[in-house]
């Protein structure tokens, strides 16, 4: 009987600690961000949502959702990267509004991007 026991916490380790799915990706929906691989003083803070959280969702995209302060500002952030092409683009994402425009100045006055 203990060993049973074993096995199925170990089935729900396992099940816990798999990858993130699309769905997890929820997470980011209403949540600002802006593609740091351009010239921030020519991007825009979105929201996240419709066409731009499906990109994140798609095979195209792949989402760190462990929020890293290690931006610019300080500020914490998730990272959206796109998987193709020569100049992929990255999207940091923002809890808020203010936190997203923050950075994007801060990269912009540093000349970044």
């Amino acid at each position: 009987m203990l060993r049973n026991r074993s096995g199925l916490v170990a089935v729900t380790l396992f099940l816990l600690s798999s990858p993130a799915g699309a769905d997890d990706l929820d997470v980011l929906q209403g949540k600002f961000a802006f593609n740091w691989h351009a010239n921030p003083g020519r991007q825009k803070c979105v929201k996240v949502a419709g066409p731009l959280l499906t990109s994140f969702k798609s095979t195209g995209y792949r989402c760190d959702l462990t929020a890293q302060s290690n931006t610019s500002s300080g500020a914490s952030a998730r990272t959206c990267t796109e998987v193709k092409g020569q100049n992929p683009k990255e999207y940091l994402v923002f809890d808020t509004l203010r936190a997203c425009e923050r950075e994007r100045k801060t990269q912009e006055s540093n000349g970044e991007g």
